[in-house]
């Protein structure tokens, strides 16, 4: 039914957060779950940056590009905002992304190497939120801009193993939480089994009660660790078996709800990529570099650098392992404290993963250096083409650059690329 506040709308475009982007009478409007070149009617709702955000009313001449959303909680939950596009032009737009966010920033760009595509059920870390009312337990996903929640029977996106978490996890949380109270559940796949972490969002004492539920709970869903508490602080509830990550012939136990690449596709393609890319350079800078995903195992020595403690004594207990002397591992917080030019020139390349921020103060020192190739992993297109100018303007070319989709339907993409100065003895 047309309501009297409503408009009709010409949407020309999907922006950078996953909505549709129409112009009328010289305002704009962001409509979520639209494609181009549909006519839809849609209600405002407030001020949003320079334009309008707007609700959905109806589609009233569709896109050719328009399926049928595979998720029963798709427009409801706020993680996937793009289940409605059709495949090749879904995957053509996150290129898009790409290459628009380079020539705003006028970075000159290869061709791209042919996307890796995110595929449903491979998501191997999921974020839940899981909250008592009354006789129930909700859990799931935030809302889309809401603190409500979505009680999910299955995500699409999610490994099966952490879907089949949730109705134990339900039933555990109805005897640890009281009415009303609410934590996050994170939920890592590791090569030993889940890893979850169960962290409440107000301060809460487990009782002894409480700790026999998430033992039972560990048990029943096979979890290898069950931790309790903010990440810095996490206490082991029970750990059946050690939690592990395999990189090639590195064993690193992580620590509670430590950061992953989403799917392992992606990180094979980007220790493929590193691999091939840095040719045969001997020592390489892994700056930002976790718990070493994408570097250790490698033929090369690496020199990691990380700023997460926990991450770091992770890595160092992994390397101490190997007895080979080969790599090694420093606490340094590169945002503030950025290698510099002269330590950089020790190196033969150099693999930049840094968080949404990018590495702007690393980028300035890397400009400086002699470091024949720099190896760049981002996850926002917009730091990333800052940065390529930084690197460009220095002398470094461009040369390959692979988008990839770890996060299937979202307004995320990522890629890696690899920058060279001058060439090494071999590509």
């Amino acid at each position: 039914m047309k309501r009297d506040v409503s408009v009709r709308l010409d949407i020309r475009e999907i922006g950078s957060r996953g909505d549709g982007i129409a112009e009328h009478e010289g305002r704009r409007y962001f409509v979520p779950h639209t494609l181009p070149g549909e006519t839809v009617e849609a209600e405002p709702r407030g001020d949003r940056g320079e334009g309008l955000a707007a609700e959905l009313i109806e589609v009233l001449a569709p896109s050719r590009h328009r399926e049928a959303p595979p998720c029963s909680h798709f427009a409801i939950c706020g993680g996937c905002a793009l289940q409605h596009w059709r495949l090749d032009a879904y995957t053509a737009w996150k290129s898009e992304l790409i290459a628009r966010a380079l020539t705003q920033r006028g970075v000159q760009a290869p061709v791209f190497e042919p996307p890796l595509l995110g595929m449903p059920g491979e998501r191997r870390r999921a974020d839940f939120v899981v909250r008592r009312q009354g006789r129930r337990v909700l859990a799931g996903f935030h809302e889309r801009a809401s603190a409500r929640i979505v009680d999910v029977a299955t995500c699409v996106v999610a490994r099966p193993i952490l879907n089949a978490l949730l109705p134990p996890l339900r039933a555990a949380m109805l005897d640890v939480l009281r009415d009303g109270e609410a934590a996050d559940a994170i939920a890592n796949e590791s090569d030993s089994g889940i890893d979850l972490l169960i962290r409440p969002h107000r301060r809460l004492d487990v009782s002894l009660t409480a700790r026999e539920r998430l033992v039972a709970l560990a048990e029943q869903a096979d979890l290898a660790r069950l931790s309790w508490g903010g990440r810095a602080s996490a206490e082991p509830i029970v750990v059946r078996r050690t939690p592990m990550l395999l990189f090639d012939d590195v064993r690193v136990e992580p620590p509670p709800a430590v950061f992953l690449q989403a799917t392992r596709r992606a990180e094979r393609a980007m220790r493929d990529a590193l691999a091939a890319w840095v040719g045969d350079a001997e020592r390489l800078a892994d700056l930002f570099a976790g718990v070493g995903a994408l570097s250790l195992g490698h033929e090369f020595k690496v020199a990691l650098f990380e700023s997460d403690q926990q991450a770091v004594a992770a890595v160092q207990v992994a390397v101490r392992r190997l007895a080979s002397g080969r790599d090694t591992v420093q606490r340094r917080d590169l945002f503030r404290n950025p290698l510099a030019a002269s330590e950089l020139d020790a190196f033969d390349a150099v693999l930049l993963d840094p968080p949404r921020a990018g590495a702007a103060a690393q980028c300035a020192e890397l400009a400086r250096s002699q470091v024949a190739r720099v190896v760049y992993a981002s996850c926002d297109p917009g730091s990333f083409a800052r940065d390529a100018r930084t690197l460009q303007e220095s002398g470094y070319r461009l040369e390959k650059l692979l988008p990839i989709d770890q996060f299937l339907w979202s307004p995320h993409v990522e890629l890696i690329a690899l920058f060279r100065r001058a060439p090494l003895r071999s590509a």
